[in-house]
């Protein structure tokens, strides 16, 4: 009984996985620019959501195949699937959140001091609303994501950040080290995997370079900051 129950628990959780997918693909239409710090939270949560669920069950799948049913009977292994998923999300949810707040920086002549600020508030009010359906009594992915966030964030170069692929290198690493596959195949998968993730980064790159309105967003975060002091 207890068997059937994670596994009914397991589709619960791809269908609303799939669900997801679906909202998201919706999104891609929309055209709107985003002007506002929450308009661009959003959009960071979301579309790293995306990337850190497809791209790890795209990788699952491939080398698996037909034995990616056994994760619908597997307690285990299905646990395992929501952990690295969770811990890959705060990885894509960190590179997302850097690269959008270079370009604010960038157009809204933003301190470092500010820009730090705005990274963090984007990081965070991301993390909690993207694991909300995450099990409260496992706190460790959680903190582990805001540990990493701000070993990265202390020692930041916004400058050199600005390079895709020093920005998005932890997240492609991260595919690989968090995947519940064996060692072996994660050394022969290494190239093939990193290279997916990267793929699937160019798309939401380009949807941030025509729809962040990177001037009025700095404005936004600096006006707040200001009502608040």
């Amino acid at each position: 009984m207890r068997i059937l129950d994670q596994a009914m628990e397991f589709v619960h959780f791809l269908g609303k996985w799939l669900l997801g997918i679906v909202r998201l693909l919706a999104l891609r239409f929309d055209r709107s620019p985003f002007k506002t710090v929450n308009s661009v939270e959003e959009f960071v949560r979301t579309r790293s959501s995306y990337i850190a669920q497809t791209a790890l069950f795209g990788y699952l799948k491939a080398r698996m195949g037909t034995q990616f049913r056994v994760l619908f009977e597997d307690d285990v292994f299905s646990r395992e699937i929501r952990r690295a998923a969770a811990r890959l999300f705060g990885s894509c949810l960190a590179d997302l959140t850097f690269h959008v707040v270079c370009q604010c920086r960038l157009a809204g002549r933003m301190t470092d001091a500010e820009a730090a600020a705005l990274a963090t508030r984007l990081f965070e009010t991301g993390l909690e609303r993207g694991l909300a359906d995450y099990p409260d009594k496992d706190r460790q992915v959680r903190m582990e994501a805001t540990r990493r966030f701000n070993q990265r964030l202390v020692c930041i170069n916004w400058i050199t950040a600005e390079d895709i692929y020093v920005t998005f290198a932890s997240s492609e690493s991260d595919l690989v080290r968090f995947a519940p596959v064996v060692d072996e195949f994660k050394e022969l998968d290494r190239e093939i995997v990193m290279n997916s993730i990267r793929f699937r980064w160019r798309d939401v790159r380009e949807q941030a370079r025509r729809r962040l309105d990177a001037l009025s967003v700095a404005r936004d975060w600096q006006e707040a900051s200001h009502r608040q002091q």
